[in-house]
């Protein structure tokens, strides 16, 4: 996984940067999809965007429908993107002033529209949204200052996604909680030895932001300080990929042609392809996992450090009201439905991981199936696991993973190493932060 992003990041691998591959169920100029308005048939007309892939959009579209049918007196309109072309389209039309009304915005981003007054504060006036039911630190994930800015739309946590079909085939056991770093290496062997040079144990993780952050917290450091400056050194850089260096040279994860395909979704993925047995992601992709892969997936935690995983509860996404929107009272009614109401969470399952709301979260973990239920167990058993949440990253972040993808690849193709590689990402980064 290079950018998914719960997103990713997927948003955020979660954390990768998705190729302009999904219709848009409104690819309109801009300000043909900005910010809703009223109808002849006294209507107000919402609209509202996110990222995703076919799959989210499916659920997404159905909890639309629920709030439409809870408000005939307000009408939505919808698009969606993979999260790349989402995130270019976005940046795009809030320069022009027309983005939408309730738009899905990545962490990684949330500093820099809140501090570009893009985003409408929900902690009061007519866009007020109460999220008194919200785990009040998770709730404030989505606070800029005193400014609650956006509301986590889903929580995920960090993960490896296993093929345990293909290793059932193998003869390789499935990982399990507690394994190291020094196990992910001797399991991703086996795989590529065992399967005689065609699967990789893992996709290469070393172009992966959030991965790398995980690497940091395992080993008591972050990634940012909480003034907004580096939590690392070159050196701390430079060793992770070392690290995922060593594995791809042995075979044991993807090499980096396959690597960079991971662009379009995970229907593209190593993963889905047979290419690798193991794929680091967030666990909000998932069920979108399932969808692509014939085969039977599960989730394993992080590999770890002295015990520590590096893992923590992430707003896989977030909704805001944009500023400019002309219906702040009708969008915050649709981002509170999104994140509070019973019938939206039937609709949206775990395509965007656990649902925020907590009560409604049991009442749905309880009654899960399928992929849904995965999700739900492992976040439930990994719960312990987990470490706090850290502050919103700074403005930049959202560079800073494209960033990194772009320097890694200088050393996955062989053309840097790792120590010259980290220091021009820390070199470029540095200017990054500074803007």
């Amino acid at each position: 996984m290079r950018l998914r992003h719960t997103a990713a990041p997927r948003p955020a691998h979660p954390l990768r940067t998705l190729a302009v591959a999904t219709t848009l169920a409104c690819a309109l100029p801009l300000t043909a999809c900005g910010s809703g308005s009223g109808s002849s048939d006294g209507k107000v007309k919402l609209s509202f965007s996110w990222w995703g892939d076919a799959s989210r959009a499916k659920a997404t579209e159905a909890a639309v429908a629920a709030f439409e049918k809870v408000h005939p007196n307000i009408e939505v309109g919808t698009q969606y993107a993979t999260f790349a072309a989402y995130n270019q389209k976005l940046a795009t039309q809030i320069a022009g002033g027309g983005a939408s009304d309730v738009i899905q915005i990545d962490w990684g981003n949330q500093s820099q529209y809140a501090q570009s007054h893009t985003l409408l504060d929900l902690s009061s006036g007519p866009g007020k949204v109460d999220v008194s039911g919200l785990d009040p630190k998770f709730a404030a994930s989505g606070k800029e200052g005193s400014d609650q800015v956006a509301v986590p739309f889903g929580q995920t946590a960090q993960s490896i996604v296993v093929d345990e079909t293909r290793l059932d085939a193998l003869g390789v056991p499935v990982p399990k909680a507690g394994w190291t770093w020094e196990d992910l290496q001797t399991f991703a062997q086996q795989v590529h030895a065992r399967s005689g040079g065609k699967t990789a144990g893992i996709t290469d993780p070393g172009s992966t932001w959030p991965a790398f952050q995980s690497w940091l917290l395992q080993r008591g450091k972050p990634l940012y300080t909480a003034d907004g400056a580096f939590g690392f050194t070159k050196d701390d850089l430079a060793g992770f990929w070392t690290f995922c260096t060593q594995l791809r040279k042995s075979g044991a994860a993807t090499a980096a042609n396959l690597t960079e395909t991971v662009v379009s979704g995970p229907a593209e993925d190593p993963l889905a392809k047979g290419a690798a047995a193991a794929e680091w992601d967030y666990d909000s992709i998932y069920t979108s996992h399932v969808a692509a892969n014939k085969d039977k997936l599960v989730l394993v935690p992080l590999p770890t450090v002295n015990g520590r995983t590096g893992m923590y509860a992430k707003p896989s996404m977030l909704l805001s009201v944009y500023a400019r929107s002309k219906h702040p009272k009708e969008a915050a009614e649709l981002v509170s439905f999104l994140v509070t109401d019973s019938r939206a969470a039937t609709a949206l399952g775990s395509s965007r991981g656990l649902f925020p709301d907590l009560v409604v979260r049991q009442q749905q973990g309880a009654s899960a199936t399928g992929a849904d239920k995965v999700v739900a167990d492992y976040e439930a058993a990994a719960d312990s696991l987990l470490s706090a949440t850290p502050s919103a990253p700074p403005k930049g972040d959202a560079q800073l993973i494209t960033l990194m993808q772009r320097v890694y690849d200088e050393v996955s193709f062989g053309r840097q190493s790792p120590q010259d590689a980290s220091a021009s990402f820390m070199q470029q980064a540095g200017q990054i932060l500074e803007q």
